[in-house]
């Protein structure tokens, strides 16, 4: 089983100041995500001034010269950069920029208008799928196939936050499979990182969570947020996890094949046995190893008489009792 592609989501936990965008790229890459994702808008992108979550939000707004040092501190992590556009104009910067996949939110599933420059792009697109109902999936990816999108893949997503475990239903992932043929990951709201595990295993190819260094903090989204240690924790769960599922294919070639001849029964004297003796079940040991004979021959073996003396604990042969083919 293949380990998703994990998301270090910063989002607007960075809240403006590039030192801690920074220290939070750094952070990641260390914690073993494959990339950090950040969110590019303006304010007004996504509320109106008078939305009590304006002001919030506002501090992080994105400039270009923002996404050019963000995308340059993750290239010299080794991490992949991204970020999500709420804009036509911050997916055109973020193309400039030079990264290789664009990250659709759950809000915009079902904007044709940015999702007709996303596909334009030409490249790879990762939809959250949260609030969207499989009709609205169907209809945005038909839309996406004839805008020449490139490929697709589809996060199963809550859109609460945070995400309470019963609202998770982590089984849309094989839905999503199932239905649609695309590849298929996981965007997290839930407090802990143990959802993401449970995707992990479950097949999800993508696994995004959100990140923050202020674990304690509770406005914003780092009240749902990983911190590094949880996030380092994560990417070795998972590890182990996938490298415990294994795959179909390694059955036949299973790693305790070589102690069957130990660990399984064979067939031996209970007891000093002589020439002529009808052999019967209580005359038998079954024990360790495995020898000519195994338990399974016990009913052909009853009743038959012994050719020669069979001392205790002694392996019994075919050739040792009449009429017993090896």
């Amino acid at each position: 089983m293949k380990k998703p592609y994990i998301i270090a989501e910063v989002g607007f936990n960075h809240e403006g100041n590039m030192d801690v965008a920074r220290d939070m790229i750094q952070s990641a890459a260390e914690a073993g995500a494959d990339a950090v994702k950040f969110q590019t808008f303006q304010a007004v992108d996504l509320a109106l001034p008078s939305a009590p979550h304006f002001e919030l939000i506002k501090p992080a707004e994105m400039t270009f010269e923002d996404l050019i040092k963000l995308k340059s501190w993750s290239d010299e992590a080794s991490i992949d950069f991204m970020s999500t556009p709420f804009s036509p104009q911050a997916l055109l910067w973020l193309v400039e920029v030079g990264v290789s996949t664009i990250k659709i939110a759950s809000m915009d599933c079902v904007n044709q208008h940015l999702l007709a420059a996303a596909a334009g792009t030409g490249k790879r697109l990762i939809l959250s799928t949260g609030m969207a109902t499989l009709e609205e999936i169907r209809q945005t990816l038909g839309f996406l196939d004839e805008q020449g999108s490139g490929e697709v893949v589809l996060l199963h997503c809550i859109s609460n936050y945070p995400a309470k475990a019963g609202e998770l239903n982590m089984a849309s992932l094989n839905l999503l499979k199932r239905t649609f043929g695309r590849p298929v990951g996981y965007s997290d709201h839930h407090h802990s990182p143990q959802a993401c595990l449970v995707a992990a295993v479950l097949g999800a190819e993508v696994i995004e969570t959100h990140f923050t260094l202020f674990p304690d903090r509770e406005d914003g989204d780092h009240g749902h947020s990983l911190d590094p240690d949880q996030l380092r924790t994560l990417v070795g769960d998972i590890e182990a996890a996938l490298t415990m599922i294994g795959s179909e294919a390694d059955f036949e070639t299973r790693a305790d094949r070589e102690h069957a001849s130990q660990y399984r029964r064979g067939l031996y004297a209970g007891r000093d046995l002589k020439r002529g003796e009808m052999l019967q079940e209580e005359d038998l040991l079954f024990c360790r190893p495995v020898s000519e004979l195994s338990p399974s021959d016990v009913r052909r073996l009853k009743g038959r008489a012994l050719c020669r003396d069979v001392v205790r604990y002694a392996s019994l042969t075919a050739a040792d009792v009449e009429g017993i083919d090896g």
